[in-house]
């Protein structure tokens, strides 16, 4: 049988709206300006199937309120600044070796190879902020977030070239001038689908990238002011499949750093 710990129950009912069972019941409804409150919620013994996605699954109910008679609830830590510290992130760019464990792995990789790759990126001029994904913090989903300085040539030769991804794609690209946020003060060339459809972003926006949409490559012609680029690859990590044969030929032996880019997860 479960049960519903009154000391923790918020009553705010979200378990009664997504119970499967149609188990919980509330009683005494009323509202907090927009939030819908009940002065009591239980569990209808008859209707509960003991099925278990309100006990096991993280956060189901939001205050934790819900458990197993022949299981003592949970013990309440306090709230004193580190019961949930955890799920605040600090970034080490020092530390951070995700960007050279898929090249230490990639099949023929040597050391003279890793350190070609890192001396060629680290001429870029880009600032990381954060990076995150379901191996730091579990559960979540795959984030970077970096700066982009000023610099008065392409970054890159090709550029990132054609990939695509296991799962939806949000690219953000963020001016910084907060009496003109539109202005990106940058100009990226950027290439969608298999045709290799190319646009030119110079203004603040957001792109989506549907699975397993080709897009690349990505080249940052030149920023005259810094922006914010944001990833969200809407899945747990980064994956990545290149699309080579789809630029020039003498393009491909032309440019080392497409050495850079690899298929993970793939």
């Amino acid at each position: 049988m479960y049960r519903i710990d009154e000391n923790k129950c918020v009553k705010c009912g979200l378990c009664i709206m997504e119970c499967p069972s149609n188990a919980f019941v509330g009683e005494g409804q009323y509202n907090v300006r927009h939030s819908v409150v009940y002065q009591s919620v239980r569990i209808d013994p008859s209707r509960c199937t003991e099925c278990g996605i309100c006990v096991d699954t993280p956060f189901w109910c939001p205050a934790g309120a819900i458990y197993r008679d022949d299981e003592p609830p949970r013990e309440v830590r306090p709230a004193d600044g580190s019961k949930y510290s955890e799920y605040i992130y600090h970034y080490d760019a020092e530390k951070d070796t995700y960007f050279q464990k898929p090249f230490s792995e990639h099949a023929g990789a040597d050391a003279a190879f890793i350190e070609r790759v890192r001396e060629h990126v680290s001429h870029y001029p880009w600032k990381w902020v954060t990076r995150l994904d379901n191996e730091v913090m579990p559960g979540s989903q795959f984030y970077i977030i970096r700066w982009t300085l000023p610099h008065d040539k392409p970054v890159q030769d090709v550029g990132h070239p054609p990939h695509i991804h296991k799962d939806a794609e949000l690219l953000f690209v963020i001016g910084t001038d907060p009496e003109n946020p539109d202005e990106l003060g940058a100009e990226i060339e950027f290439c969608l689908g298999p045709e290799l459809e190319k646009h030119i972003i110079n203004k603040t926006c957001v792109i989506y990238i549907p699975p397993r949409f080709i897009h690349g490559p990505w080249r940052e012609l030149k920023t005259t002011k810094p922006w914010l680029f944001i990833e969200v690859n809407q899945g747990p990590h980064h994956t990545e499949k290149t699309y080579n044969q789809l630029l020039p030929k003498e393009a491909v032996e032309r440019d080392e750093a497409l050495d850079i880019f690899i298929d993970k997860w793939y």
